[in-house]
């Protein structure tokens, strides 16, 4: 094989291969984002509920807590104390990638529930 010839197979190898694995690294930030979104959400709704066990710090204080051991940090972070509702989006910094995800956690709106329960049955 020439030298010019192994050269340009190099070349459109790495042309083909560094997009493709930057593309990965997103698709992990972005299941690592979600991850940590759903997590943090689920703490932050449990304390916001009462029913973290032996927490001394407010649910978006334990929900960036959970965040940060999934990797992840915090962006925003918003609870609805007559819902009994927790918003959380976290932000996940892979490389050069950065990727937000929200996640809601609390209990289910009646009202929907209620509506596709009678639609259920008619």
């Amino acid at each position: 094989m020439s030298v010019p010839l192994m050269v340009g197979v190099a070349a459109g190898t790495l042309l083909l291969g560094v997009p493709v694995l930057v593309a990965s690294n997103a698709v992990v930030a972005g299941a690592r984002a979600a991850n940590a979104a759903d997590a943090g959400a689920l703490a932050a709704a449990d304390a916001l509920l009462g029913r973290a066990a032996a927490v001394d710090v407010g649910p978006c204080e334990l929900a960036a807590e959970v965040a940060v051991l999934h990797g992840a940090a915090v962006a925003r972070c918003e609870l609805d104390e007559a819902a009994l509702d927790a918003r959380v989006r976290v932000t996940v910094q892979l490389g050069v990638i950065s990727v937000s995800r929200e996640a809601r956690a609390g209990p289910p709106n009646l009202n929907v529930v209620n509506s596709r329960r009678r639609g259920a049955s008619a």
